[in-house]
């Protein structure tokens, strides 16, 4: 098997995309199937677990999965983790988004570690989804073998760029900003004429 390749909705139109939706939460399952079929996404298929998921997927693979962070008995981060071992075909290249309403920093890197190509906040709107759905398809990304289960390529760029960034008490600024010294009056120079 090559040690790059590219994930399954790659370049694929949204009539033709088949998504799968696995969260424990029944309002939720209901949310975005609506969601889907408002922008027109081929298949939706809905899964309550990740357990029945795992089982159900590899017969009817679909070319993205959305899982809800936490569930029962394990999160949408492992779920991605099992899908993503090179084991798992069809499922190793099925991209995946989180959807969480704590999208912290933890977690996103948590997720983009396990093979995951985003985090999607909650609440959402089917314009977002559309959008992400729509960047994904374009995500011209390859998969490549880390470790033991496929992740995103450029991972490690990904990560950097997603971490915190120093935070600075305002106080900190007033006292910097008093060091400086106070710059010289502009003089303007006129041109002879």
């Amino acid at each position: 098997m090559a040690s790059t390749l590219h994930h399954r909705a790659y370049r694929r139109d949204i009539e033709q995309l088949a998504v799968a939706v696995v969260d424990n939460r029944r309002p939720m399952r209901a949310m975005m199937r609506a969601m889907l079929a408002a922008i027109g996404v081929g298949r939706v298929e809905i899964y309550e677990s990740p357990a029945n998921a795992l089982s159900a997927m590899p017969q009817t693979a679909p070319d993205v999965v959305i899982a809800a962070g936490a569930m029962q008995p394990f999160g949408g981060v492992e779920l991605v983790r099992f899908m993503h071992r090179p084991d798992s075909e069809p499922l190793c290249f099925v991209p995946a988004m989180i959807m969480s309403a704590h999208a912290k920093p933890d977690l996103v890197a948590e997720a983009l570690q396990a093979g995951a190509h985003q985090v999607l906040l909650l609440p959402t709107s089917a314009g977002t989804l559309f959008r992400r759905l729509d960047w994904l398809m374009n995500d011209e990304r390859p998969f490549e073998l880390i470790d033991d289960h496929y992740v995103v390529s450029g991972l490690e760029e990904q990560l950097a760029l997603s971490t915190p960034r120093p935070t600075c008490a305002p106080g900190a600024v007033m006292a910097a900003a008093s060091a400086v010294p106070a710059a010289a009056p502009h003089a303007v120079k006129r041109r002879a004429g």
